[in-house]
């Protein structure tokens, strides 16, 4: 029975279609149920209100914006994937089947990829099956295929992947490369950058390639290092000249402004002096390695507060990591001199991390799932490696059977625990109030998760409590004080909204809403009205043509006696604006306005 069965199973993996088309469909079936949600979190500004996107003609326009534009100015430069979404605007529009449709298909397509380089790179078939369904499969990828703005890291590892498949020389052979594969390769590293700046580690993935699977790779590691350098410098240096172009085409479009400032909100290590900033930095590093491991609790958010820092040489855990990293670094060691391929697979995931794990340079996020997407080509394949090597060891008469049921086992559980996460991405109101509960400690879940409680359920009381706890874990926070001001409003608590939106403004809002609702209690309640129009005409400063904002500036003014200015914001207001719900309340203030202009008129009549 089990030599049957182990025929049918070298069979079916030495056929050349049957694994790659197991793999596409398995990664359509996964990521099928994504193709009904919406547009949440960037999707939002990136596509579904972004006016850049919507006229095909308007492409090159694409190619001279920031990635955010027009809504701010981020310093991300991927003209690629902003073309990307106008295309997908123009066969479907705003509806979001399309743009997750495509997400999936790109997926499907970067798993077979995967697979190739798998093949190329261990020229075992049973391996690199086991491998690339893992990729196809793993939870972990579920917040970059079913969310539309996955779409950069999609791109990104799509253009990356065939890149390097294309320069690639088979195992030992010797010879430059310089052909047209080569140019081919330059061209698509180039796409590559211009949709993810992390593609610039494939040079680095290259060189490890080289360094293992070249000509005479007995040698000792420095002379094999040498060798390596002096025979494939021009291969290298085609790559960096490319780099180099990009930086160019990148500073033509965008030119030298500053980049927004870095946030503590977003990744708490800005604060931390250097060398705890690095060791929080290996802290999050296996704090992914842990999700890769176990994709049991996965989360949008990675926040202040949801990663508690190590300061302290007291912490324990601090000690634990120490004994980690010392435990990776021998196994890496290890690997190099006993098993190149497992070797090939940490080397992968190290240089591909590299560039967002915060220890080379500061990004504006200290973890998010999605950035390792790329990485994980190279964690699968460890893996993998590890189960075939134990199977091998612990049931050598059985070895191929059990790896293959083993492998089955753990890409079923990543399916099952995919398909489960994807309808999470449904909705904001259902990301938010899901993933509350696996952050309690996270200041921006629980804000984002009482703003959904008022706005969609209006259920200010426990809306509420979760400001509050927002606040709790972070004093400083504006958003949490922001909001709730706009909770205490609706319900007519003003004290209660004056002290939340004061607190905002304290710590740095610049929201016009803000400055409009607290001038507008203040013009109400007349003790501080010059302070209130003070705040309502910066309001109206930022937003000049909302007639709202307009009206209530008229108010301030009426109640200053300046009836003439009132009278410019009220009409001025109704011109924009005569039919919405507040029209009424506007044409009642505008009465009240004109008669006491007459009044004013009469009296100086009379004298």
């Amino acid at each position: 029975m089990s030599t049957r069965w182990l025929r049918r199973i070298q069979a079916w993996f030495g056929s050349p279609y049957a694994v790659p088309l197991g793999i596409v469909l398995l990664s359509l079936v996964i990521f099928a149920n994504s193709v009904s949600n919406g547009f949440v979190l960037d999707d939002r500004s990136l596509v579904e209100r972004n006016p850049l996107i919507r006229r095909v003609e308007r492409i090159p326009v694409l190619f001279k914006s920031d990635y955010w534009a027009p809504k701010l100015r981020s310093g991300l430069y991927r003209p690629i994937v902003t073309t990307s979404y106008a295309l997908n605007y123009a066969v479907g529009g705003r509806d979001p089947r399309g743009y997750h449709l495509a997400n999936v298909a790109m997926h499907a397509l970067l798993a077979l990829l995967v697979w190739a380089l798998y093949r190329r790179v261990t020229g075992d078939p049973l391996v690199a099956a086991g491998a690339g369904f893992l990729f196809a499969a793993h939870a972990v990828h579920t917040e970059v295929v079913a969310n539309v703005a996955g779409r950069a890291e999609l791109l990104g590892a799509l253009f990356f992947l065939i890149s390097l498949l294309l320069v690639l020389r088979p195992r030992g052979a010797p010879g430059t490369g310089l052909d047209g594969r080569y140019a081919a390769s330059l061209g698509v590293y180039l796409v590559a950058l211009l949709s993810k700046e992390s593609a610039v580690t494939l040079v680095g993935v290259l060189f490890l390639y080289d360094f293992l699977y070249g000509p005479d790779g007995g040698q000792g590691f420095i002379p094999r290092l040498w060798e390596t350098l002096r025979e494939r410098w021009p291969i290298y240096s085609g790559f960096v000249l490319m780099t180099l172009v990009y930086l160019g085409i990148r500073s033509l479009a965008l030119g030298n402004a500053p980049l927004p400032p870095l946030i503590q909100m977003d990744n708490p290590l800005v604060t931390l002096d250097l060398p705890w900033r690095i060791v929080n930095a290996l802290q999050v590093l296996f704090r992914y390695l842990w999700v890769l491991c176990f994709p049991l609790y996965l989360s949008y958010d990675y926040s202040y507060n949801t990663i508690p820092m190590i300061e302290s040489l007291a912490d324990p855990r601090l000690w634990g990591l120490g004994v980690l990293c010392v435990a990776t670094v021998g196994l890496v060691f290890w690997s190099y001199r006993s098993w190149r391929e497992l070797f090939f697979a940490l080397g992968f995931y190290f240089i591909t991390f590299s560039v967002v794990s915060n220890l080379l340079v500061l990004i504006g996020t200290i973890m998010g799932e999605r950035l390792v997407y790329v990485p994980s080509v190279g964690f699968c394949l460890a893996v993998v490696l590890v189960l075939r090597a134990l199977c091998s060891r612990l049931v050598p008469g059985k070895a191929q059977i059990v790896f293959v049921t083993v492998c089955a086992l753990v890409v079923g559980l990543n399916a099952a625990r995919s398909i489960a996460r994807n309808p999470d991405w449904e909705s904001l109101e259902r990301l938010y109030l899901h993933d509350l509960e696996i952050l309690p400690n996270s200041a921006k879940a629980a804000n984002n998760a009482a703003a959904m409680l008022w706005g969609k359920r209006k259920d200010h009381e426990r809306s509420l409590e979760l400001f509050e706890r927002s606040i709790r874990i972070s004093p400083q926070y504006k958003q949490s004080y922001r909001t709730a001001g706009f909770v205490y409003t609706e319900l007519g608590r003003d004290k209660e909204a004056m002290e939340m939106y004061d607190k905002a403004i304290r710590y740095g809002a610049t929201d016009a809403m803000v400055y409009n609702n607290l001038g507008f209690i203040l013009v109400e309640q007349g003790d501080e009205v010059e302070r209130g129009v003070a705040l309502l005409e910066r309001a109206v400063e930022k937003r000049p043509n909302q007639p709202d904002f307009l009206d209530s500036l008229g108010w301030g003014y009426y109640k200053l006696g300046r009836y003439e200015d009132a009278h410019e914001q009220l009409v001025k207001s109704l011109e924009i604006d005569s039919m919405s719900p507040t029209a009424p309340s506007r044409r009642a203030h505008l009465q009240k306005i004109e008669k006491a202009l007459k009044r004013q008129l009469g009296e100086r009549f009379s004298r």
